[in-house]
């Protein structure tokens, strides 16, 4: 573990490289989300690229880097792009983000003849202002390897530091609340405007596609269905799987060959809801959309009204595949989710697991749960149960409220769709739109506009 967590970063980059920069970074600050640069799963999606993928992306951009050998203390001579790789592994940091910080830093993704001390502080890690840099951490592997590592230790531990997700700070005389995890620690490692306006023009010149995340795809002509996250493909391996999570009216095509450009990521097996047996210890798991949820004893599966004949068998491999969620107890009424509603005000709430969940438009009870029956209930009964949040838009759907803007919902952020152009060419169908409130659309944060590139 590295010795000195609180500290202050700066971006450390030649005057020559940030002037070279100067046109991207004029694009990205007229428009970049200071509070919202990437989202916490890109951060952390360190199966986005193999090693072989890293090595062809270096050499597509004619980096040095491509052909960059390092000798380390165990006598391997190791290449610049499986440093990268064992980074990003080790730690479980995307390697696409180290990619962008490398670029952002030092120029290296697209440098054809650096000096030295490029790769040697190639990451920026241990240097400071108006301070010599920390000669512990010279070298491109310590350079790639303490990043990953802090960036890792930021996300698990962001609490113990200046910028945190809800906490206003200054920054470069402008108030910055991050709202989330990955964004607090940028600003912790650079805690500039400037240099984290590049590495957010960087990641979406390189890695941001036309299609965001949420979007399910399928090749025409190819039975398979895909869903497109972090940088991944996921195969949904039944249409059970499939319908339990997403509409199937808002797949869109994809070619093969953009499809193929995607990484696999862990398949998509079991339909939402399902319940599954550890077939080696026999722990019973409710899944959810995206989580497991152990349920704590036999006592609360009986209780809670679970049917034996409903549990499938699950390996441990596809139970690792699945993150864990809190474990369901005696007082997780509704464990599965149901939709009511008071019989007096006519109010919607989704309950789950003890909790309700207000649903402030009938647009969202459309796209979120088409096939649930609500149910009457009188106001006592909803008075037992903990308050939550309201209830956003699923992912993929799109929405458009009083004005003409279409969105689509992506990472739980609202992004407008610039032009029919762009809805046509993604393959979106203007049956599948959706019109809300204002109140309801403003309960999605406003994302990066989606637009089609020069």
């Amino acid at each position: 573990m590295l010795n000195n967590r609180l500290r202050t970063r700066i971006l450390v980059a030649m005057i020559c490289l940030i002037s070279a920069w100067q046109p991207l970074l004029a694009g990205a600050q007229a428009a970049v989300d200071y509070e919202y640069l990437i989202s916490d799963a890109e951060l952390v999606a360190y199966q986005a690229m193999g090693q072989t993928d890293i090595q062809r992306f270096l050499e597509s951009k004619g980096s040095y880097l491509s052909n960059y050998f390092m000798p380390l203390d165990t006598g391997e001579r190791v290449s610049a792009g499986e440093l990268i790789f064992r980074a990003a592994q080790n730690h479980r940091i995307n390697p696409q983000f180290l990619l962008a910080l490398l670029q952002k830093e030092q120029g290296l993704v697209e440098e054809v003849t650096p000096k030295q001390t490029q790769l040697d502080w190639a990451t920026g890690y241990g240097c400071f202002d108006n301070q010599p840099c920390n000669e512990r951490w010279r070298g491109f592997h310590k350079q790639i390897n303490s990043a990953a590592e802090q960036f890792r230790y930021y996300y698990e531990h962001i609490s113990e530091y200046n910028f945190r997700p809800g906490k206003a700070s200054s920054v470069d005389g402008q108030t910055i609340v991050p709202q989330n995890i990955v964004t607090a620690a940028m600003y912790n490692y650079t805690p500039h405007l400037q240099g984290n306006a590049l590495f957010k023009a960087l990641w979406d010149k390189y890695f941001v596609t036309l299609l965001p995340d949420g979007t399910v795809v399928k090749v025409e002509g190819d039975p398979g269905v895909w869903l497109l996250a972090n940088g991944v493909k996921r195969a949904f391996t039944s249409n059970l799987a499939l319908v339990s999570r997403y509409n199937p009216n808002l797949i869109v095509p994809i070619s093969k060959s953009d499809l193929d450009s995607y990484d696999r990521g862990p398949d998509i097996e079991f339909a939402a809801y399902s319940l599954l047996r550890n077939a080696t210890t026999g722990t019973i798991y409710l899944l959810t959309a995206d989580q497991k949820r152990a349920i704590s004893s036999m006592e609360v599966f009986k209780t809670l009204g679970f049917n034996p004949e409903e549990v499938e068998e699950a390996t441990d491999a596809q139970l690792m595949a699945i993150p864990d969620g809190r474990p369901v107890t005696l007082s997780d009424a509704y464990p599965t989710g149901s939709v009511l509603q008071d019989k007096a005000t006519g109010k919607l709430f989704y309950v789950e697991s003890g909790r309700k969940y207000p649903i402030i438009d009938k647009a969202i009870l459309a796209v979120n749960f088409p096939a649930v029956s609500v149910t009457k209930v009188a106001a006592s009964l909803l008075d037992k149960y903990a308050n939550g949040l309201p209830v956003q838009f699923k992912e993929g759907a799109l929405v458009k409220g009083s004005g003409s803007e279409v969105y689509v919902i992506s990472n739980q952020r609202k992004r407008h769709i610039t032009s029919e152009k762009v809805f046509t060419t993604i393959g979106y169908k203007w049956s599948n739109i959706v019109v809300a409130g204002d109140d309801a659309l403003s309960l999605h944060p406003t994302g990066d506009p989606i637009e089609l590139s020069n």
